[in-house]
């Protein structure tokens, strides 16, 4: 008589485990379309982070000149992101993220030219200031429609999940994107790298074609937004289109005590903290003495932390986690701080798996919170105002690069980190609704 044998005890913990990480990606095809799309996405803006930032400072050597870059993607996304929102609201969300994607493929082409000298042309620092500008309003607009489909394509017990999950792929891209992107400039050129970025876009594009074009999935709305939405409609303010939704979102995200809280302890965050990023080109060359090489590899690993980070996040369950955030918060003032003191690149290898850790579950809880309780009608326009966060730190970087001019990078960078260990622990101490937050 022939004996069945069990599985292996691993086998059968590793399965139920994989899934609670991935089940997102595993069991919605519509959502694993988008994730692949974001893949290709995410991996092209991190290489364009090593890449640009070494041109500007390669071209001009100034702080001031990073900063100046920062300022570039800032405005346009100052301006934009409000109306990125409306669309996103109003407009089949996979068209407007095709449409975005289609343009960063001839952006990253055109670039790719001027940097291997075609046409006679070379590339120069207005060429890569005009670029930013271009795309920081491109990516303004189209931001919002691409993370709030996801609330689109999954059901709300998986939105913690996808969120995490698409971090994941966030930074796992962040782990590979600035190596290789570094890796190329040494071994070949900053052409190659921009020729890279194009075709992973159009990939993309290929990627984000297969998603429907309305949304599978609509979430209930909170309570406060089901009243916020009767009042409204019974002022006869649903509706109005253009200006009057713009409106309408600002006025919603002015006026509901937990989305208020929510976005302004983000702001805060990423606008004391997040400069470092920019800045690293020049802090790499000038306060480690090394290159492009090193440079991507500190983004790498960086990327490890961020995985660890965005995993952890996608496998917590769904309590305190208006805490886990300002832990996050707090875990990345302290480790910028860690890494504004190193002057050793050896050193700063492990500090920069901490600042990815915090950096990436920062983003993701955040994501989380945000879209969890957000009124399903002003989702969209919620995302516009959340995202606006990436234009408000390019502001903070242009602050941060003009005083690393006078003061250095290590005080300029360490000194607001320190404020923000400061900040989380106020808000600890002083905002009790942060600390409820489930």
């Amino acid at each position: 008589m022939g004996s069945t044998q069990s599985p292996p005890a691993a086998a059968v913990v590793s399965a139920p485990c994989l899934r609670r990480t991935f089940g997102s990606v595993i069991d919605d095809a519509n959502f694993r379309w988008l994730f692949l799309g974001n893949l290709m996405q995410f991996g092209s803006m991190q290489m364009q982070l090593v890449v640009r930032g070494w041109l500007v400072f390669h071209i001009t050597g100034s702080f001031a000149a990073l900063g100046t870059m920062s300022l570039a993607n800032a405005i346009p996304g100052v301006i934009f992101a409000p109306i990125g929102g409306v669309i996103a609201d109003r407009a089949p969300k996979k068209v407007v993220i095709q449409v975005a994607q289609g343009y960063n493929v001839l952006n990253a082409a055109v670039l790719s030219l001027l940097a291997a000298g075609a046409f006679g042309l070379h590339i120069e620092f207005w060429h890569l200031f005009l670029s930013s500008f271009l795309q920081g309003g491109v990516n303004s607009i189209m931001m919002p429609s691409r993370q709030s489909m996801i609330s689109d394509l999954v059901p709300r017990d998986r939105l913690m999940n996808a969120i995490g999950t698409n971090s994941s792929g966030q930074t796992f891209m962040q782990l590979v994107g600035p190596g290789i992107a570094g890796f190329m400039i040494a071994a070949w050129s900053p052409s190659v790298v921009f020729a890279v970025m194009a075709a992973m876009y159009a990939i993309a594009v290929s990627f984000t074609v297969r998603l429907p074009t309305k949304p599978q999935y609509a979430f209930a709305q909170s309570a406060d937004g089901m009243a916020a939405a009767s009042a409204r409609a019974s002022n006869g303010k649903r509706g109005r289109g253009g200006l009057g939704d713009l409106l309408d979102g600002m006025r919603y995200v002015a006026t509901d005590p937990t989305i208020r809280m929510l976005v302004l302890v983000n702001f805060m965050i990423v606008v004391v903290a997040m400069p470092y990023t920019m800045l690293l080109p020049g802090f790499v060359k000038e306060v480690l003495h090394k290159g492009a090489f090193e440079q991507g590899m500190l983004q790498s690993v960086q990327g490890i932390g961020a995985i660890v980070g965005s995993v952890l996040v996608a496998s917590a369950a769904a309590k305190r986690r208006g805490r886990m955030m300002i832990t996050w918060g707090t875990l990345l003032g302290g480790s910028i701080v860690l890494f504004a003191l190193s002057r050793n690149f050896y050193i700063t290898l492990p500090i920069m798996v901490l600042i990815g850790a915090a950096q990436a579950g920062r983003m993701a809880i955040g994501q989380v919170l945000i879209q969890s309780y957000s009124a399903e009608e002003f989702r969209g326009r919620v995302q516009s105002v959340w995202f606006m966060q990436f234009s408000l730190v390019q502001f903070g970087t242009f602050a941060v690069s003009i005083l690393a001019e006078f003061i250095g990078p290590q005080l300029a960078i360490g000194g607001l980190a320190a404020l923000l260990v400061i900040a989380m622990t106020m808000v600890t101490l002083l905002v009790p609704r942060m600390r409820a937050l489930e």
